[in-house]
């Protein structure tokens, strides 16, 4: 393999990595431009360094190792949140993808590498507007309300109610109440929420009853 050649592969790696890189940067992603191409070359020049620099021996070894640790790479972008909210699987997935890339475009398969940075590309761009109007319909988050309100008879039916406008249908979990004069009570109720339901608007909606003093939810 000439100089020229590795010259070649290595910009396509470039190339490519920095194409899948710029829509992760406009996103405000974890990892982004200049993530994705050293991504890319990394795992173009073990590739063809396991071609050239180790005659006789297995290259499939070194390409195994760059899969393996491109793992500990992603894993870094991955970000909990509270316990619950895991953000950053996307962008790990990515690049573990960019790193095939990389292999491909170290093995010389440049058609390959595009028909690939193509993929990643429509995956990334395109694939978000299918999850938004038709995955989204049929999704369902389980959220737990709290509310808390003056002591009142027919509370808890309105709360139901004004859920029931949103075609939220709620489980009443917890009721406690303060038997002192216009002392509080909280009730806790669990629901399945569509991912198309405003919270925000239900929240409002919630605040607006009579008594209601206080109004969260949590997933």
């Amino acid at each position: 393999m000439s100089e020229g050649q590795i010259i070649l592969r290595l910009l396509m790696a470039v190339a490519c990595g920095g194409l899948i890189g710029i829509e992760r940067e406009r996103g405000d992603r974890p990892a982004g431009f200049r993530t994705y191409i050293m991504v890319s070359l990394g795992a173009c020049l073990f590739t063809i360094m396991s071609i050239i620099a180790f005659p006789g021996s297995e290259t499939a070894r070194i390409a195994a190792q760059v899969v393996i640790g491109i793992g500990f790479l992603g894993a870094g972008v991955i970000v909990f949140y509270g316990g619950t909210h895991v953000v950053g699987i996307t962008t790990a997935a990515t690049m573990w993808a960019t790193a095939a890339v990389g292999l491909a475009a170290g093995a010389g398969y440049f058609r390959t590498c595009l028909y690939a940075t193509g993929i990643i590309l429509v995956v990334l761009i395109a694939l978000p507007w299918v999850e938004e109007r038709v995955i989204s319909r049929f999704l369902r988050r389980r959220v737990y309300f709290t509310v808390k309100s003056i002591t009142r008879p027919g509370l808890v039916e309105e709360v139901t109610a004004t859920l029931a406008q949103f075609q939220v249908k709620a489980t009443l979990l917890r009721y406690e109440q303060c038997l002192a004069p216009s002392a509080e009570c909280s009730l806790l109720l669990r629901a399945n929420v569509n991912a198309k339901v405003d919270l925000f608007a239900l929240i409002e909606a919630l605040r607006q009853l009579h008594g209601v003093t206080f109004v969260g939810f949590e997933e």
